[in-house]
């Protein structure tokens, strides 16, 4: 994972996680896409893409004149990141009973899937 901090916000984030959806995704389906599930002007989604293009979290290439975006950074090295980022504030009691916790979630789902396998 990449040592450089990886700092969004909400929205940009809404931005990102439609261009990991669908890299590589022209502009025009971004500011689409983002006024038909947020209802945002086009504009406000430009103004995310620009933001995100200067923190290098999406790059572009241009194609006949269209701009597609792409993620520079995963979904899942972003989660890490994020990951790594709430738990630096936690001391090591607290990291333990979060670790017990989603150990109990992840025994709790395996077992949901073999019960609904079984029926």
């Amino acid at each position: 994972m990449s040592s450089r901090q990886i700092q969004v916000t909400n929205s940009e984030l809404e931005v990102l996680k439609f261009i990991w959806k669908s890299e590589p995704v022209p502009s025009g389906s971004i500011t689409h896409e983002m006024k038909l599930c947020n209802n945002w002007h086009p504009s406000t989604s430009k103004t995310l893409i620009k933001r995100l293009l200067n923190k290098q979290t999406i790059c572009y290439s241009t194609v006949n004149r269209r701009r597609y975006y792409s993620a520079i950074i995963s979904e899942q090295e972003f989660l890490l990141f994020e990951i790594q980022r709430i738990m630096s504030g936690m001391n090591s009691e607290c990291i333990a009973e979060i670790s017990s916790y989603l150990a109990e979630l992840d025994n709790s789902n395996k077992m949901e899937v073999i019960h609904d396998n079984k029926t």
